[in-house]
């Protein structure tokens, strides 16, 4: 229990009182009173509409494949019920939240996690192989990825979306960060996670694109800027640890990396909380993890949410207890 809580705890204890006095002996659960008042507050919270609280945003960071922690961080504050206003994606975390914010359910997510294979992303991945894929003259097109969203959720823009999304990428021949908040969806995620060095550049709007997470690896300022007022951010930082690059695209993914942990560190402190999620051992295109990455979004979501709840709760205290 943080000490801001314990505080709060004092001066909420009254209000409680009355309520618990007029209950019926054995009513309560074995809780700790901590847990009771949590749990008493955060129903009072989740029935406030929505419009008449404060709006919570949720920015997911990139990271390939390690990103898809951010599955298993959906799934446990979706159980909590912890409202998603506003969101915000880069790279995998761009893919994760826009089919999130399309209405798909966490269960279907980790239904493509099964089966998601580096066909579904490039036509150039062929019976050559990685070897092909890595080491060709020509960078490989990411062009299947808009065939696969069509799949899951057809020719959505981002107007149609049940929570309101952006994504961003970059622009190589200015070094633009582009944001993307209307018109078709589905390119604008392959943009978003066009890794550079490994995918050819998406011609789009007369303009270059490129992985955002080259610009805006952890999009917390973005989802301000859509009107959220408390910002969740799910983080997968690189792992530095992990083997030593072997070519020439696993240096680039390194140096990307090395980049995107500054970024991570800068932006978080924007956030009001930030889930870490510690993803070894995984390279960013190894897609036959996606499902252990999941798990330790899970695992870490589920440690902290008490801690979550109870931040929310501080911040939201007026409204919670407005007439």
């Amino acid at each position: 229990m943080t000490a801001r809580w314990r505080r709060a705890v004092c001066g909420w204890a009254a209000v409680l009182a009355l309520g618990f006095l007029a209950s019926p002996a054995g009513a309560i659960p074995a809780q700790t009173d901590d847990e009771i008042l949590r749990d008493f507050m955060w129903g009072r919270f989740t029935s406030i509409p929505a419009e008449k609280r404060p709006k919570i945003g949720l920015a997911l960071s990139a990271g390939g494949v390690r990103g898809f922690a951010h599955v298993g961080v959906l799934e446990v504050l979706d159980n909590a019920g912890v409202p998603i206003d506003r969101m915000a994606g880069t790279s995998m975390g761009s893919v994760v939240g826009s089919l999130y914010a399309a209405g798909l359910p966490t269960e279907k997510l980790w239904e493509i996690s099964n089966h998601l294979s580096m066909k579904q992303i490039t036509p150039d991945f062929n019976v050559m192989g990685l070897f092909r894929f890595l080491f060709a003259s020509k960078l490989p097109s990411s062009a299947n990825l808009v065939n696969f969203f069509h799949e899951q959720i057809g020719d959505m823009r981002f107007e149609d979306l049940k929570t309101p999304f952006t994504c961003s990428a970059m622009d190589v021949k200015t070094g633009e960060r582009v944001v993307f908040n209307s018109g078709p969806l589905a390119i604008a995620v392959r943009a978003s996670m066009n890794i550079p060095g490994v995918f050819e550049p998406v011609q789009y709007r007369h303009r270059a694109l490129v992985d955002g997470a080259v610009v805006d690896y952890l999009p917390v300022e973005a989802v301000k800027l859509m009107g959220a007022d408390y910002v969740i951010a799910s983080v997968t930082p690189p792992d530095f640890a992990s083997t030593t690059p072997q070519s020439v695209a696993a240096y680039l993914l390194r140096v990307g990396d090395v980049r995107g942990a500054a970024m991570i560190e800068e932006s978080s402190q924007k956030a009001n909380f930030v889930i870490t999620n510690r993803v070894l051992d995984t390279g960013t295109l190894e897609l036959d993890k996606l499902h252990k990455a999941g798990e330790v979004g899970i695992k870490e979501a589920n440690r902290h949410l008490g801690e979550l709840q109870e931040d929310i709760l501080l911040f939201t205290l007026p409204y919670v207890f407005k007439p």
